[in-house]
């Protein structure tokens, strides 16, 4: 049985959710729907696409919190969400 956690914030107007599981972790944004995970690959990458899933760009190998913090600055201090800027944070 794999154990797994799961949390969601509130953060302005989005809504982050990240798992961890024992075959990897996910991030969650919402309602932009974007996607940034460890899973299937054996490496992290954002989805940045919610219409097309195959498309995924490499992100550096800090670690879910790492991350899900960098995520937490760029929507804290960002007024206009743009997924590109947060691509090139996080890659």
């Amino acid at each position: 049985m794999s154990s797994k956690t799961q949390n969601k914030i509130i953060l302005n107007d989005r809504i982050i959710y990240h798992a961890i599981t024992s075959n990897g972790w996910s991030i969650v944004i919402m309602p932009v729907n974007i996607l940034i995970d460890n899973y299937h690959l054996g490496y992290p990458h954002i989805h940045p696409d919610p219409e097309n899933h195959e498309f995924k760009i490499k992100i550096k190998d800090e670690g879910s919190e790492k991350i899900k913090e960098l995520i937490f600055d760029y929507i804290r201090f960002t007024k206009k969400f743009n997924v590109e800027e947060l691509v090139e944070l996080i890659k």
